[in-house]
């Protein structure tokens, strides 16, 4: 039979891997939000916010994965 105390235990050991898990998950994010950050400052200090605007007007209505569109292209470009 399991006691209270046994049950306590167990569930701190599994609130604590969560809460790792939770760290590499809140590092991940903001790892992306400070390249795209960077990337928004290149556009902007680069004066090409009417490139980034017209690039939104042609895949406006793409909703495709853009992760894996950015793979194939640097495939397909690649020497």
């Amino acid at each position: 039979m399991t006691t209270q105390q046994q049950l306590n235990k167990e569930l701190v050991a599994e609130l604590k891997e969560i809460k790792q898990e939770l760290a590499k998950y809140k590092h991940s994010f903001e790892t992306e939000m400070n390249i795209k950050n960077y990337l928004y400052f290149f556009i902007l200090t680069n004066d090409l916010v009417a490139s980034l605007q017209e690039f939104q007007k042609k895949y406006n209505n793409d909703n495709g994965d853009y992760y894996i569109k950015s793979l194939e292209y640097l495939v397909r470009t690649s020497t």
